[in-house]
């Protein structure tokens, strides 16, 4: 049977099935099977043949049959039926004629112990893959190039910003797609100029990271008020500054602290410019010792205190602290009086006229008063603003001060210490009384007059004149009725205050009091010059009576006085105006 995938040979003699298992069953070839070439050397590029399926052995006096085995079933052994019996099969179907001639796939698939070969490909020898490789490597190369070039990849190259302004840098990187920062450089000048550029100009660099410009910007003072003095240092030199100086002032804050700057905080500046630091310091008394009291006072307003004065006795200069309450160093509040005692010479005696001109007015006043003097009048002369004031001492002498010292005469009326607020001394007259004159000093005499000199401390003695040789209009000289009594010049009718000479008061009935004003005075006079003043003691009087005086005036009061009519002698103008003109 052809097509049930098994054949059987042998003669069918009558041998049943039993005897038939014992004959060797031959299978004729397959023309479809693959047959086994001799064996050869092993070709590295030949399929490699599957492991042969396991085959069964017949007995040798059978035919042979070799099948595939198929490891999952048990080999089985065929009964040989003689033809015959098939005709009993009900699945039997004779064969038709064209199934004896013509091949039919077999009922049953055999699986073949041998793997198909797969068809060899042609391969490219090993120079021409070589050339194909270098031939796409650099045309690869040369697109890369070309796009790297034309900055489609790998980064932008960061142009040339430097020296531009802020806002052309930055409107250019950002057209390119630069994410940029700005950085400001304290610089002198150039301000809003890009002076440095980070990455460098020239660089590819990914737009995304970023450039940072570094723009010029003005030099501002940092702010410094409230620190201390080093930290403040410190931020000004990291700002750029080279010139600083501190000082220090009194102030409540902590001391060493910075309480101003200048410039100011904010304002611009270069690095050369002076930068002040102004540090706080406790508010103490400043050391003032043996300076003058204009200097000393100025020293306690820059430490912010004030400052009252008083006079002390001393023999240091005239003039100079001689000490100061609270003492040098003290510290005390902001605001505070500080007193400051200033060394002056008073005088020794209040006659001790020439020392009037080297004590400050204020002492003058503590002076008399401590002295036991009392002011009787006082007020300011309406032109330089010097004093014009009388004070009686407690024993009967009496002191004036006066532009004119030259005549006794004062309004009274007021009492205002016009010395204590600083008036000046323009000149000093002095009437003694019984009690302070000195010893043989009331002799109408050179010798009185050189007494009342000792006493007074005057020197240099130049002219004297007495009642007998004095020139002056009126005096000494023969009146004729016809000479007018009015025509009687005044020594300094020009100034303010200036003394005037008397016009007659004697009438029809003129009594004593005419008699007295029109007799004769008994007098000496004499004057003087030392230290740039001129002084005068005159003795003498009118009937009974004696005065002692003794005045000094600076040499240029009596520059501007006209003593042509007193024959150019300063005493004689003294002496008439003290004792003709009343």
């Amino acid at each position: 049977m052809v097509g049930g995938g098994m054949a059987v040979s042998g003669e069918k003699s009558g041998r049943d099935e039993k005897d038939l298992r014992d004959e060797t069953v031959a299978i004729p070839a397959d023309p479809d099977a693959t047959v086994l070439a001799d064996a050869a050397p092993a070709d590295p590029d030949a399929t490699v043949l599957a492991d042969a399926a396991p085959t069964t052995m017949l007995d040798d006096g059978l035919p042979t049959t070799v099948v595939p085995r198929d490891d999952a079933a048990p080999t089985t052994a065929l009964d040989a039926g003689d033809g015959i019996d098939a005709l009993d099969d009900p699945y039997f179907s004779p064969a038709a004629p064209e199934d004896l001639t013509s091949v039919r796939e077999p009922m049953v698939s055999i699986p073949s112990p041998v793997q198909s070969l797969p068809e060899r490909k042609r391969r490219l020898p090993a120079w021409a893959i070589a050339l194909i490789v270098a031939v796409l490597l650099a045309l690869g190369g040369g697109v890369a190039y070309y796009t790297y070039d034309q900055e489609l990849w790998g980064g932008k190259t960061v142009p040339a910003v430097l020296g531009m302004t802020q806002e052309e840098a930055t409107a250019l990187l950002e057209g390119m797609g630069f994410v940029v920062n700005v950085e400001p450089v304290v610089s002198d000048d150039d301000h809003g100029t890009v002076l440095s550029c980070s990455p460098d100009p020239g660089v590819r660099a990914d737009p995304k990271d970023g450039v940072t410009l570094g723009v010029s910007s003005e030099r501002v003072v940092p702010k410094v008020v409230g620190l201390d003095e080093e930290a403040a240092r410190e931020a000004l030199l990291a700002a750029g500054a080279q010139n600083i100086q501190v000082s220090s002032e009194g102030s409540s804050q902590p001391a060493g602290t910075v309480i101003s700057v200048t410039p100011g905080e904010g304002e611009p500046f270069s690095a050369e410019d002076l930068v002040t630091l102004v540090v706080a310091r406790a508010y103490t008394v400043p050391d003032v010792l043996g300076k003058s009291l204009e200097e000393a006072l100025f020293d306690l307003e820059q430490a912010g205190l004030t400052g009252t004065v008083s006079y002390v006795d001393s023999t240091s200069e005239g003039g100079t602290v001689i000490e100061t309450v609270p003492g040098v160093g003290t510290q005390i509040a902001g605001g505070s009086a500080v007193e400051l005692r200033v060394a002056v010479a008073y005088p020794d005696e209040a006659y001790d006229l020439m020392a009037y001109f080297g004590v400050p007015s204020e002492a003058l006043s503590t002076y008399l008063t401590q002295s036991g003097y009392t002011l009787e009048y006082g007020e300011l002369y309406a032109s330089g603003g010097n004093a014009h004031a009388a004070w009686s001492g407690s024993r009967g002498d009496l002191l004036q001060i006066s532009n004119y010292p030259e005549t006794g005469h004062y309004a009274g009326g007021s009492q205002v210490d016009v010395l204590a607020q600083g008036a000046g001394v323009g000149g000093v007259r002095y009437a003694f009384s019984a009690d302070t004159l000195p010893t043989g000093g009331g002799s109408v005499s050179e010798e009185g007059l050189r007494a009342v000199m000792a006493a007074c401390g005057l020197e240099g003695l130049e002219d004297a004149c007495t009642q007998d040789d004095i020139v002056a209009p009126g005096v000494n000289e023969k009146k004729t009725e016809e000479e007018p009594a009015d025509e009687e010049p005044s020594g300094d009718a020009g100034n303010e205050g200036a003394p005037e000479a008397p016009k007659s008061e004697a009438g029809e009935d003129g009594g004593q009091a005419a008699a007295e004003q029109t007799s004769s005075p008994s007098f000496i006079c004499g004057c003087g010059r030392q230290d740039g003043y001129v002084w005068a003691v005159i003795i003498g009087g009118r009937g009974e009576s004696t005065s002692v005086v003794a005045l000094v005036a600076p040499s240029a009061h009596f520059d501007t006085v006209d003593l042509s009519p007193f024959g150019g002698s300063v005493c004689d103008y003294i002496a008439y105006i003290d004792l003709y003109t009343g």
